[in-house]
């Protein structure tokens, strides 16, 4: 824990146990797993920390072995908890790859995560052939149903992040593990954006919403709402949450939400990429 608190992701362990998994990056810049427990009744308030890793880097040679980042948490049937996450690679001639694992906390109690492969889930294929990013993962509803996915994909190359124009698309799976990517942008990019990143899925308003990072000049928090008749999510704000004052006064960025007693809570980075911390902000809708 030497910098950030990134990719805050809120879990309910019980009715009264709220705990935030963030990524604090070692000396070496490398990315680890770690919780922070808040205060159900004032959200602001810590009152617990991780003193080791929830989940660590891989051994040399696997998909995360330069980090990892939280991308969504569920809890399955038997009590096990899901962690989907974003693997990062060193490379030749770029910055860094990515690819999307799973590691799985059967004990439930969000203490210890293990990867449930050393390979990932979903990597560079046809339909993802530069670079992906955060996943956010939504487990099936009713037997019968399937998983869903919405995760970024760069829709171009190069050392210039303005060139790869970064989108959310998605993938489908019969059992969160063996997914199917579609290569279909699902909520593309708008004018001036060249990066849409960290989608968060949740129930308000009577219907699907969506919050995610963009990226312009500034990264600012942006929300789509799903029309089931069009079959599309329809953007309805590119500034949900813009730069606040001083820790948050340059960007806001990667999103999660979370319902607490008829709140909204969305849970969020400012300045450089979680280096100065999360925030929590209260969603009010229109």
């Amino acid at each position: 824990m030497v910098s950030h608190a990134a990719y805050p992701t809120p879990v309910w362990l019980s009715d009264d146990h709220l705990r935030v998994f963030i990524v604090a990056r070692d000396s070496d810049n490398r990315g680890s797993v770690g919780w922070v427990d808040l205060d159900p009744q004032d959200p602001t308030q810590v009152v617990a920390v991780s003193e080791t890793p929830a989940l660590r880097p891989g051994p040399t040679g696997t998909f995360y072995d330069r980090g990892i980042s939280i991308g969504s948490i569920h809890r399955r049937p038997d009590g096990a908890l899901w962690m989907y996450f974003l693997g990062w690679n060193k490379s030749a001639d770029v910055p860094f790859r990515n690819s999307i694992g799973l590691a799985i906390d059967r004990s439930g109690r969000g203490d210890r995560f293990e990867p449930a492969f050393e390979g990932p889930l979903i990597d560079r294929s046809r339909h993802d052939p530069f670079t992906l990013s955060y996943p956010y993962t939504s487990p099936p509803q009713a037997t019968g149903c399937r998983w869903h996915m919405l995760y970024g994909t760069s829709r171009g190359g190069g050392l210039d992040e303005r060139q790869m124009q970064h989108a959310l698309s998605e993938a489908w799976s019969s059992d969160g593990i063996d997914w199917s990517p579609t290569g279909r942008d699902v909520i593309p990019l708008e004018e001036g954006e060249y990066g849409l990143s960290r989608p968060w899925i949740f129930d308000a308003l009577g219907a699907r919403q969506v919050v995610f990072a963009i990226r312009r000049a500034q990264y600012t928090i942006g929300w789509s709402s799903w029309d089931p008749d069009a079959g599309i999510w329809h953007r309805q704000s590119r500034d949900l949450l813009g730069p606040g004052a001083k820790w948050d006064g340059e960007a806001t960025c990667y999103p999660a939400v979370t319902h607490l007693v008829g709140r909204i809570l969305l849970f969020y980075n400012g300045n450089g990429y979680g280096r100065t911390g999360f925030g929590v902000a209260e969603w009010t809708g229109r």
